[in-house]
């Protein structure tokens, strides 16, 4: 059973117990506003809350997901298996985000020390890498957008899109210094970009920690190794091993997307069990 299904199945359940809304509320300490949106079918519920709210209606919950589901009540899964297709693109993305990132670390490195004397050629190179891992990282960072709005954690929305935001920007100033003979210069502008993306990397770090009760462990060790790397970030000096943390954090929150994906995959009464 998916949504906008236990929405209807649970709204009914709620009517047959002659309850409203707000009393249901006051029965379950779930806010008001989270009942209509899990009757509206506009999210699915963490598997705590439904507990909770069968619980409140004195409903067991193997006769509530047993019982056959009125014709007239089967509704188009095209939203849930949108969201399932979109959930295993990001992690796709994120593990081709993460070579092309490990590649365009190296190609800096290396530019650095031959202080900017390789060939015209590779600097193409670099720039459709660059255009890749932009748009990699805009399809994996997706996931978590949709993570987002299906455990209602606008912290981790508004910072999955500050996170695209910042990393199109410093990929496209990368981009913009390929052809810059003074490296000196580069100091100032590449310092406030750690100092931003350190802040912003702690912020989606946060939202990761809040996302565990759906997600579990996984996306606590996300969130961890998240705030780890932007606090190095925001040092500056440490830059260096905010890059060598990101690796692991990345692959931890492919594993993270994953786990989404088999969570919409399986039927609610499922992921109750589990």
């Amino acid at each position: 059973m998916q949504q906008p299904e236990l929405g209807k199945r649970l709204t009914a359940l709620r009517k047959s117990k002659n309850l409203t809304q707000e009393e249901l509320v006051e029965k379950s300490n779930v806010s008001v506003r989270t009942i209509q949106r899990i009757e509206a079918g506009e999210v699915l519920p963490r598997t705590s809350t439904i507990k909770i709210l069968l619980q409140a209606l004195g409903e067991n919950t193997d006769t509530f997901f047993n019982q056959n589901s009125n014709p007239m009540e089967t509704q188009s899964k095209a939203s849930p298996i949108f969201n399932q297709s979109a959930l295993l693109t990001s992690v796709f993305a994120g593990a081709i985000y993460l070579a092309v990132e490990i590649i365009l670390n190296a190609m800096d490195l290396a530019w650095l020390t031959k202080e900017n004397n390789w060939a015209q050629w590779i600097n193409y190179i670099y720039i459709g890498l660059t255009t890749t891992m932009i748009v990699a990282y805009t399809f994996f960072i997706r996931g978590f957008i949709i993570l987002s709005k299906i455990f209602e954690n606008d912290l981790l929305k508004i910072g999955s899109y500050l996170m695209i935001i910042a990393v199109a920007a410093i990929g496209i100033m990368d981009v913009s210094t390929l052809w810059t003979t003074d490296t000196e210069s580069l100091w100032i502008p590449y310092t406030a970009a750690s100092v931003v993306i350190g802040a912003l990397t702690l912020i989606f770090g946060i939202a990761l920690l809040r996302l565990q009760d759906g997600m579990g462990e996984l996306s606590r060790a996300a969130g961890v190794l998240e705030i780890i790397t932007g606090a190095a970030f925001l040092t500056v000096v440490l830059f260096f091993i905010g890059y060598v943390v990101m690796v692991p954090a990345v692959i931890v929150e492919i594993l993270v997307l994953y786990r989404g994906y088999e969570y919409l995959s399986k039927p609610v009464a499922q992921v109750i069990a589990d």
